[in-house]
């Protein structure tokens, strides 16, 4: 997988989560983590069991967007209009500059509309219907088969 992140030592340190600083702070158990995109931290909660406090800046104004996802949903959304932008992409080959790197927060909607308008293909949902559209995804990977060399 070419977006793997590793460390030093080979160990691998990020795959959509990553022990690497990025934007978009995610928080479980007091363990500070982060995510490659906003659309992964609606969906590693439900992966990992666990409840996340998420913290990531609106991506044209700053403005902090904080959450709590939970393995089932989003509560306590500030901004409580913020939103998440979407792009399919058509080359999947790195999900990270394909995909990631064009799903991001915004405090409102409004605060999206001239990015948008400079990356044709993308558009913008509510976060919590960002989160629905991220269940297939939570799905898929609850339901991968461990490696028989892992844990």
């Amino acid at each position: 997988m070419p977006d793997t992140e590793y460390d030093d030592a080979g160990r691998v340190i990020g795959s959509g989560l990553t022990q690497r600083p990025t934007p978009h702070h995610f928080t479980i158990d007091g363990v500070q983590l982060y995510t490659w995109c906003a659309l992964d931290t609606l969906v590693f909660p439900a992966v990992l069991g666990r409840t996340a406090h998420v913290e990531s800046p609106c991506h044209t104004t700053r403005t902090p967007v904080c959450l709590t996802v939970t393995p089932t949903g989003v509560t306590d959304l500030n901004p409580a209009d913020a939103v998440v932008s979407i792009i399919t992409p058509d080359d999947m080959t790195s999900v990270r500059s394909a995909f990631c790197n064009h799903v991001h927060f915004f405090a409102h909607p409004e605060a999206a509309q001239n990015w948008l308008t400079d990356h044709p293909g993308t558009s913008t949902l509510p976060v919590a219907d960002a989160h629905q559209l991220g269940r297939p995804l939570t799905q898929t990977l609850i339901d991968a088969p461990t490696p028989r060399h892992c844990c």
